[in-house]
């Protein structure tokens, strides 16, 4: 799969977007909604886990991202958290509760898995890196070692004789250098 050019595009965010809408709508409700540090409380926190992980999307560097990544997740907790507060009030229903607990529990995999995946060895928005061929390894080794250019028929078609590095002076040492 191809990297995501939006935040949009993550599927845990889909997810997250579309837990804090039902959460918003059951805190409408009474007697649920009579609890307004409650509700705004919840509102918030939910929102937060998009809202966090785009505006770590938007920022552009890898760290900056997975730190705003880690507060998003930070924000699933809390909103777990409130959940069981409003369970505890009987604003809820137990299967409601059991329903967006498990929920919130799903996106943090998503999300959790997501981190890893970027932090792991190789991967990530810092380790994306050109590959060269095996051809063009062997024929840039070839002129790091001997200082003279492969034969023109060999050479990049972008590479004129003006853009090669002239190799000025050659002590005998840098001659019988294996590297």
């Amino acid at each position: 799969m191809a990297a995501a050019q939006t935040f949009t595009e993550l599927l845990f965010w889909q997810r997250a977007r579309r837990w804090s809408k039902a959460i918003f709508q059951l805190a409408g409700r009474k007697p649920f909604s009579a609890d307004r540090r409650l509700v705004e409380q919840i509102n918030d926190s939910s929102e937060s886990v998009g809202a966090n992980t785009a505006e770590g999307f938007g920022r552009g560097a890898q760290g900056e991202f997975i730190q705003f990544l880690g507060y998003a997740n930070g924000s699933l907790n809390e909103t777990q958290s409130h959940l069981c507060a409003a369970y505890d009030r009987e604003y809820i229903s137990k299967d409601e509760f059991a329903r967006l607990f498990e929920e919130g529990t799903e996106i943090r995999k998503m999300l959790i898995g997501f981190i890893t995946s970027m932090v792991k060895p190789g991967s990530g928005v810092k380790h994306i890196r050109n590959t060269l061929s095996w051809s063009e390894e062997c024929w840039q080794r070839y002129e790091r070692i001997t200082g003279r250019q492969r034969p023109e028929m060999f050479r990049p078609k972008d590479q004129g004789d003006d853009d090669v590095p002239k190799r000025t002076a050659v002590s005998p040492r840098d001659d019988h250098a294996p590297y």
